[in-house]
């Protein structure tokens, strides 16, 4: 994406290196040139610290191609918080109004759909490749790169694959195809070709560092393909464990885990993953689906070390994986069931969602997110962040997710009389209005206008201090609130939660 404005270490680039094509792959190029299209987009991102207003519209660019019935594949960071979108061929200057039909953030992967006819004329799909490339090989890369407007052409050589975290959601792992090569913002979403065949997209580069840029690999477009089959993209399955390599001597002493084994030792079991139920702590998973697991986490696929995890990228919800497992000193095997529960404890990023927020008094509640915590993260003295950061991390893993759908946070004060002398309570995580329970922001609702006593009380984690707010001042305050602080509406709520 071409952005003035950078939030992230990764930045979504395209690949690019001026180097000449070689004329053995002239007149595949020559094909595929006429399928690569640059995409214009006007975005519009949430405020999520004053969520009842939208930010300011901006314009960028991107790049896509177009694949079979007639769809265009690009990035999800390309038309994420789209508000407009229109797409442009190879040596054409006409644009034609697209719209998003799959989008998978957790991949950074969408399709979209043009409704004329005339823009898929003259094109073709650009075939997929059936492997990825080796080290070494070199691939070639089409885009719409900053520095002008007319297609680039451009290349590189692969020199890793691995797997890391894709950064349009900071939280999800997959397959990377790294190549050697420039980077330059406008083109993410281009296909990267090897002997004139698709084996990725690019789609982020490493900042500060020269020549490392980053594409999403075959089977991870593969994965994205398959599953929006149906009409419908669910994503990918998570196992939800987390585990300690076995090269530790004394730890595979207290596993009694047999020298000749490998293997890796689960010590948690996240109560929203497939594993629930299934495996255990302590457990030793010493295969996946028939493929041994080294002492470091990795198996041997497609010729390449990969972290076993890769295999379970492949496999799509409603598939199992089979396990064999160490457990009480014997080895037994265990089939998992691969599910993609919705899980409000993993803070990825949030994109083409109105934030969900509910105003009292001035006084502004709503869920906990990873948008909110970035916006703190500058005023990290601030009352009450580093309680944020632990909930946002820890509070899953110490239980305090039981009988919550998420947190609630205050996030903000709008001053009046009213809220007078509340300010120290802000970014508190509100577990309790008028001795109601509070699961979810809805809760907070309910309480408010199911109070018949004068005041209305809140209650904060870990504060032994309560909110108290005069009820029939703040029911009387909410009008005048609105009105200085322009607010249409004080509240929102999605209609599934």
């Amino acid at each position: 994406m071409n952005r003035a404005k950078t939030k992230y270490l990764y930045v979504a680039l395209l690949l690019a290196i001026c180097l000449v094509v070689p004329r053995s792959q002239a007149n595949s190029l020559s094909d595929a040139q006429a399928s690569v299209v640059k995409i214009h987009v006007t975005i519009q991102r949430e405020d999520y610290v004053m969520p009842w207003q939208g930010g300011e519209p901006v314009g960028a660019t991107g790049s896509g191609f177009i694949i079979s019935k007639k769809r265009i594949l690009t990035n999800a960071h390309v038309v994420s918080d789209a508000k407009f979108i229109e797409v442009q061929k190879f040596d054409d200057s006409r644009r034609f109004k697209a719209k998003v039909a799959f989008i998978g953030h957790d991949c950074d992967l969408a399709v979209l759909t043009v409704d004329d006819p005339d823009f898929f004329a003259g094109t073709s799909p650009i075939k997929f490749a059936d492997t990825l490339p080796s080290l070494s090989d070199d691939v070639t890369v089409l885009g719409y790169p900053m520095g002008g407007d007319r297609l680039s052409v451009t290349r590189g050589v692969v020199s890793r694959i691995d797997y890391n975290v894709y950064t349009h959601s900071e939280v999800d792992q997959h397959l990377v195809l790294q190549v050697d090569a420039a980077i330059n913002p406008g083109n993410s979403g281009g296909p990267v070709l090897f002997k004139g065949k698709v084996v990725g997209l690019a789609f982020q580069g490493l900042a500060l560092s020269e020549n490392i840029g980053y594409a999403i690999p075959l089977p991870v477009l593969n994965h994205f393909l398959r599953d929006i089959e149906d009409g419908a993209y669910n994503g990918y399955p998570e196992l939800g464990v987390s585990f300690m390599t076995t090269r530790n001597i004394a730890l595979r002493r207290d596993l009694n885990l047999p020298g000749d084994r490998g293997g890796i030792a689960v010590h948690y079991v996240d109560p929203f993953g497939s594993a629930k139920g299934y495996l255990r702590d302590r457990d030793v998973l010493l295969s996946i689906d028939s493929y041994p697991i080294a002492d470091d986490a990795t198996i041997s696929l497609d010729g390449n070390a990969v972290l076993f995890a890769e295999l379970l990228e492949r496999k799509q919800c409603g598939d199992s994986v089979k396990f064999k497992v160490w457990r009480n000193n014997a080895e037994i095997e265990v089939l998992v069931p691969l599910i993609n529960p919705r899980d409000p404890f993993v803070y990825r990023n949030i994109y083409d969602t109105r934030p969900d927020y509910y105003i009292t008094g001035g006084l502004v509640f709503a869920p906990l997110t990873r948008e909110y915590l970035r916006a703190q993260h500058k005023n990290q003295g601030s009352m009450n962040y580093q309680q944020l950061i632990y909930y946002s991390q820890y509070a899953k893993v110490d239980g305090l997710y039981s009988n919550k759908d998420e947190f609630v946070v205050l996030i903000a004060r709008l001053p009046n009389t009213v809220n007078t002398y509340s300010e120290s309570f802000i970014n508190g995580i509100i577990t309790e209005v008028n001795g109601v329970a509070i699961s979810n922001l809805k809760d907070i609702k309910k309480a408010i206008e199911g109070q018949k006593e004068a005041f209305n009380v809140f209650r904060f984690a870990g504060v032994n201090d309560l909110l108290i707010m005069d009820a029939g001042n703040a029911r009387r305050a909410d009008r005048e609130i609105s009105l200085q602080y322009g607010i249409s509406a004080r509240e929102h709520f999605r209609e599934a939660r």
